[in-house]
């Protein structure tokens, strides 16, 4: 079978020859003349990396130019942000640059498949990424799939994170849990139990399996409330039993009885004022 490779990237787009000045060199740009790409996934660059670049760059220069575009005549970064980062804490002026005439479509999906290619990316900006590029050009999934060279199920999955609470997708951000338990904590009804759960992985440091295996848990009733639990509504003299006590304690009463002959009563009450009358009630205090 044809292996699917990811749309075209970055550098597809400056594959063709660069913009040079009269004299045939790079071009040098203001270095607060330049923004970062609003289209970037990436979200965070790690300090001490940039500090590092920063040393390379006083010690041997800038021997590879930043690739900019231009927008409301403004410059964007396209290649080379943590060059550009790294220029700053240089406190430098100026950097060499090639400037590409593109437009910010192309730039938007070529700098998600680009990071996702070099495996820059965490699972939650891949996911922003996309979503970003559904939304700013109106695509379906499959007509998003296609543009960044992933499957149908793939983009789903991937977009599907980002229903998760916020907490779970920072601890996947930071590397706490994988895509993989996050992909398990979906199959979750609430983020209460989401979160929950999450705790117990952190707690447990659980695999992917192990985590599968406890959502199936959580999911499943507890005993006490399936298998061999009589119908109310199909039972008259339950149902007769459950109208009596609800006028006993003047609120909504449910009866949970099993062929065993155990069960349960639970008594609802709206407020602490109701719950205190309730309390008297059986207590007779």
């Amino acid at each position: 079978m044809k292996r699917r490779v990811l749309g075209k990237g970055i550098e597809a787009i400056i594959a063709n020859k660069p913009n040079l000045n009269e004299n045939g060199d790079f071009i040098e740009v203001d270095i607060d003349n330049i923004y970062p790409n609003p289209y970037q996934p990436r979200k965070k660059f790690r300090k001490e990396k940039i500090l590092e670049l920063a040393a390379s760059l006083k010690e041997n220069g800038m021997i590879q130019p930043v690739v900019l575009y231009r927008d409301s005549n403004k410059y964007f970064l396209l290649v080379g942000e943590r060059r550009w980062r790294s220029a700053q804490q240089l406190k430098w002026e100026k950097i060499p640059a090639i400037i590409k005439d593109v437009t910010p479509k192309e730039v938007m999906v070529a700098a998600l498949v680009e990071n996702v290619q070099r495996e820059d990316l965490n699972a939650v900006e891949i996911a922003e990424g996309i979503n970003l590029i559904i939304e700013k050009n109106h695509l379906s999934q499959e007509e998003a799939a296609v543009k960044v060279g992933m499957n149908r199920t793939t983009v789903t999955n991937y977009l599907r994170l980002l229903k998760l609470p916020e907490a779970v997708k920072q601890s996947i951000i930071s590397g706490e849990i994988s895509q993989g338990h996050a992909r398990a904590l979906l199959g979750l009804d609430n983020a209460e139990a989401i979160l929950d759960v999450m705790s117990i992985i952190l707690k447990g440091t659980l695999s992917v399996r192990e985590t599968e295996k406890l959502v199936k848990k959580t999911n499943e009733k507890p005993e006490t409330e399936s298998g061999n639990i009589t119908d109310v509504e199909q039972d008259p003299d339950l149902r007769k039993a459950e109208e009596s006590l609800s006028k006993i304690f003047s609120s909504k009463v449910n009866l949970v009885y099993k062929k065993n002959g155990s069960g349960k009563i639970i008594v609802y009450f709206n407020n602490l004022e109701e719950y205190e009358r309730i309390h008297k009630l059986i207590t007779k205090e």
